[in-house]
């Protein structure tokens, strides 16, 4: 689900794009997890239900996603590679 440059207002933080994503899969929203590197997917991910990993490329973005209460934080992509790969 891409950026709608024309409705700027459907655009992350709004949970809107997770949101069609989801139903164009026909999952529930709250079932899936986002993986984001900014805020507005911390901020969407929680309107739309998910659970949310904040991947930190930025080192203040660590503390940022923590007060954002990321489900989980970090700076490792294999991190996350090898946690997918292990679901």
């Amino acid at each position: 689900m891409g950026r709608r440059s024309e409705q700027p207002h459907l655009m992350k933080s709004n949970p809107f794009p997770l949101i069609t994503a989801a139903e164009q899969m026909h999952i529930d929203v709250t079932s899936c997890t986002l993986i984001g590197d900014s805020l507005t997917d911390v901020q969407a991910a929680h309107a739309a239900g998910s659970t949310v990993i904040g991947y930190a490329n930025e080192p203040h973005q660590v503390d940022q996603f923590a007060e954002a209460h990321a489900d989980v934080v970090t700076e490792d992509t294999q991190a996350i590679a090898d946690a997918l790969g292990t679901a």
